[in-house]
């Protein structure tokens, strides 16, 4: 099979009319994967009103795919703890509209799943086989205080629409770790009469955790021998930017919902050589090296295109959580990673 060469289509400017530039300098790379997210589609009930993000987001999708790229869409997830502009704050924000029903409940579940049946036929087209149903389902980040039942169940019934419609969908899950809290959801997800098709895996050894990007062999190994499915780096990269420190802090002092990493402003991971441009560039060639030769691993998805204005945590413009993650720079000149990922593509992908 072909791999999958992923980038997630982060963080572009609304209304940014360089975009097509964007897509084409993005396909010359050798990019010819997408994720990008769909909201929730109906404003006020169930085949109602329809919302704005949502068609705005359908556009995008098919601009993008009519580019030439092939769409892994992400569905809408319980919600996120994210940085309020007109607050100044951090706190929770709810993405399923109440009318779903109670969280948990048949009616909850049996909505959900009509919806996303309705969003996979009405994408027909134009989004790809892939689905990534919600993100990082195991992180408190965007899945606040619900219950690991109730996480798990509204995945499987995201799943069980977009099938639904299209049998031939592959779904999977996101998961933001290696960790037993990690495989406590994906036990429940992949439980049996599950929908999915291959299993996702966010990591990103040297700045959120330790290690370096040849631990990925070690994390997909794993996956495959514990569910036997296809595992695919849904997120996966290296910080150009951030100062580091060995000092983690006082767990009283970071508020639930927010990363220890946007209170000290600081790394507390880093690989050799530390959080540069340069060292950001070799990780991912040999990312991409070890994803394309790696029997069961179908490909991945490289977070992100650009580096972000500020950080939707905590609000920062220059915080390591967030703004450094790029392959170009928030004007959009080239880092070194740019001619790393189209050296790796030449070099290890049909």
């Amino acid at each position: 099979m072909e791999k999958i060469r992923g980038i997630v289509f982060a963080y572009q400017v609304a209304g940014d009319e360089r975009v097509p530039e964007q897509l084409r300098f993005l396909k010359d790379l050798g990019f010819h994967w997408m994720r990008m997210h769909i909201s929730f589609p109906w404003e006020d009930r169930m085949f109602g009103t329809p919302s704005a993000e949502y068609l705005r987001e359908k556009e995008e999708i098919r601009r993008n795919h009519e580019a030439g790229f092939e769409i892994m869409v992400t569905t809408p997830g319980l919600g996120s703890y994210r940085f309020d502009e007109a607050l100044q704050k951090t706190r929770w924000m709810e993405t399923l509209p109440e009318f779903l029903g109670e969280k948990g409940s048949a009616e909850y579940y049996k909505n959900l799943a009509d919806a996303c049946e309705f969003v996979a036929r009405d994408l027909h087209g134009i989004a790809g086989e892939y689905w990534q149903c919600m993100n990082e389902i195991d992180n408190p980040i965007f899945a606040s205080h619900y219950s690991e039942e109730i996480v798990a169940g509204t995945a499987r019934a995201q799943a069980e629409g977009i099938v639904r419609a299209d049998p031939n969908a592959k779904c999977g899950i996101n998961l933001s770790k290696y960790d037993e809290a990690a495989l406590r959801i994906a036990d429940l997800v992949y439980a049996p009469g599950h929908s999915f098709g291959y299993l996702g895996d966010d990591q990103y050894f040297g700045s959120w955790q330790p290690g370096t990007v040849e631990s990925w062999t070690a994390v997909i190994d794993a996956l495959w021998e514990r569910y036997k499915l296809p595992v695919l780096a849904n997120e996966w990269g290296y910080s150009s930017g951030g100062e580091y420190s060995t000092e983690h802090l006082d767990p009283k002092m970071v508020p639930f919902g927010v990363p220890e990493e946007c209170v000290a402003q600081k790394w507390f991971y880093e690989v050799p050589g530390g959080h540069t441009e340069e060292i950001q560039a070799d990780y991912l060639y040999r990312g991409l090296q070890l994803f394309a030769e790696h029997p069961h691993c179908i490909g991945s998805f490289l977070f992100c295109f650009r580096d972000a204005y500020r950080c939707y945590h905590c609000g920062g413009e220059s915080c390591p959580s967030e703004d450094f993650w790029g392959i170009v720079r928030k004007d959009l000149t080239e880092k070194p990673a740019c001619e790393a990922v189209k050296k790796a593509f030449r070099e290890f992908y049909r």
